[in-house]
């Protein structure tokens, strides 16, 4: 039977599979808890339960959360090599974004091209130890987290995207490559027009194919199905669950031969229905059908 990092493997190199994995990036611990209280505290094992609950064969766990350090450094995520692991980076623009501000970020990118990469230095050597630690730790990929986009368009221009934003991205591409690992890209909004470019800095998988921000799968495929992949493409917050499971349907159609990672396209907030998640995930049970109680 082929295994859940093999079946990701598949798509990824859109060679075909025996089923579309699924997978998500961020999985919370209040999420975790909830569908998992008996191994709260027990942030591998918790993984490993939901992956079953749920029917994942993808993991993403973020690498700059402190509390995961420790299980980091005694390389404990090697015990979920059977699930394909992705680490998750914050970039460069929201790493910029966590210190100065939304607003002021944005006037610095426009009007001092040159903070962006003196925000990011330190951060591209941190980069660099996190790719490593990721591949002592059995990781798989790893996914650089940039929210650079709304729904019309990136939030600066093409070009400055280019000149200032692109090189830094090659640089993670290199860390990451290097350490002999996959690439994800994820950015909520419509990233569209730089998808070509992500391609070409060496970026293998795109996250999470934002539907409400007019990015449309089908559309995706026909342009660059062949040279990249995608992961995401539900959205269990909009849609109703007739949609969902219509769009799964024709996903499964239209990407037999790999290609697509499903899974929620907007995360598994708190607040998402139970007939949502489990037309996603139709093997899962909400914690009060499990008769437990949410944590």
């Amino acid at each position: 039977m082929i295994s859940h990092r093999e079946r990701v493997l598949g798509a990824l190199r859109r060679a075909g599979t025996d089923a579309l994995p699924k997978g998500e990036l961020f999985l919370p611990v209040d999420l975790l808890d909830r569908y998992c209280p008996e191994r709260k505290g027990e942030y591998i094992k918790q993984l490993a339960s939901i992956a079953r609950l749920f029917g994942l064969s993808l993991l993403g766990a973020d690498l700059g959360e402190e509390r995961l350090h420790p299980l980091l450094a005694e390389k404990r995520f090697g015990k979920l090599d059977q699930f394909f692991t992705v680490g998750c980076i914050k970039g460069p623009v929201s790493h910029m974004i966590g210190h100065l501000g939304f607003y002021e970020a944005m006037m610095s990118i426009r009007k001092a091209p040159r903070r962006l990469a003196e925000s990011a230095a330190p951060l591209m050597k941190d980069i660099k130890k996190r790719c490593l630690l990721a591949r002592d730790n059995g990781f798989c990929a790893v996914a650089i987290t940039d929210d650079i986009a709304a729904n019309s368009g990136l939030l600066f221009s093409h070009t400055d995207f280019v000149d200032i934003a692109l090189p830094l991205y090659r640089q993670i591409a290199q860390a990451v490559k290097s350490a002999g690992l996959l690439l994800f890209f994820h950015s909520d909004g419509n990233i569209r027009g730089i998808i070509r470019l992500l391609i070409e800095a060496g970026y293998d998988c795109i996250h999470p194919v934002d539907a409400q921000a007019g990015m449309d799968l089908y559309e995706m495929k026909a342009d660059f199905g062949k040279e990249v992949s995608f992961m995401g493409h539900i959205d269990i917050a909009a849609w109703d669950p007739k949609r969902i499971s219509a769009e799964i349907t024709r996903a499964e159609g239209e990407f037999r031969n790999g290609g697509l990672i499903l899974g929620s396209s907007c995360g598994i907030a708190s607040d998402v229905s139970d007939d949502a998640l489990a037309a996603l995930y139709p093997d899962i049970k909400s914690p009060g059908r499990r008769g437990r109680r949410p944590v």
